[in-house]
């Protein structure tokens, strides 16, 4: 049994980031995904009363993108020293800032159409088009010391999944962001899960 397990639920959603991680890297792991009712019968058990939540060689961490950045900085995917870091982090919190707008728009019912056409015809392109810049001024290959990082798996995942089954219409006015996409999709360990995660409507 692996000593590496991510619970979340059945959907891609705040953990999905942390299980590319996790397959990119080659390690084993339980990816433990729970019902509503599984969730509410543990819940008040949970150090914030969410998920996901990873346990790591008997160690416990909560919050999606703590536990992300923590598998990065494990698995040689935080950049090389200290600034590197933060521009993979800077990358990732601009990634967070978008899927969040969706997740706004979605609330409280996600009925509100127009609300989520917004995000996905003007937020998303806006978004992505400083996100392209940023790019194209670290060298156009990759976001962070022309070494692939958790901020190139954030990108590469929103390009591909968006959010709540929302990605981005188009990334033709995005050259650079489109060919990192397709240059990810293509790394043995990132394409085998992609491939084989379950098939889930968010």
């Amino acid at each position: 049994m692996s000593d590496i397990k991510l619970t979340y639920f059945n959907l891609k959603g705040r953990a999905e980031i942390a299980r590319l991680i996790l397959s990119y890297s080659g390690k084993k792991f339980t990816d433990e995904t729970l019902t509503g009712a599984q969730f509410g019968a543990i819940k008040s058990t949970l150090p914030y009363g969410q998920l996901p939540l990873l346990n790591y060689k008997g160690q416990v961490l909560c919050q999606s993108i703590s536990i992300a950045r923590f598998l990065a900085g494990e698995f040689g995917l935080a950049g090389k020293n200290n600034i590197e870091s933060a521009q993979a982090d800077e990358i990732v919190d601009a990634v967070s800032d978008l899927q969040t707008a969706m997740i706004k728009a979605f609330a409280p019912d996600g009925k509100d159409v127009k609300a989520v056409a917004n995000v996905v015809d003007n937020v998303y392109p806006a978004g992505l088009a400083n996100i392209e810049k940023m790019l194209t001024s670290r060298g156009g290959q990759f976001f962070v010391g022309n070494n692939l990082t958790w901020a190139d798996l954030a990108v590469f995942l929103f390009c591909t999944d968006g959010i709540g089954g929302k990605p981005p219409k188009d990334l033709s006015a995005f050259p650079k962001i489109a060919n990192l996409v397709q240059r990810v999709a293509e790394i043995p360990n990132i394409k085998n899960w992609m491939t084989a995660r379950p098939v889930t409507a968010m």
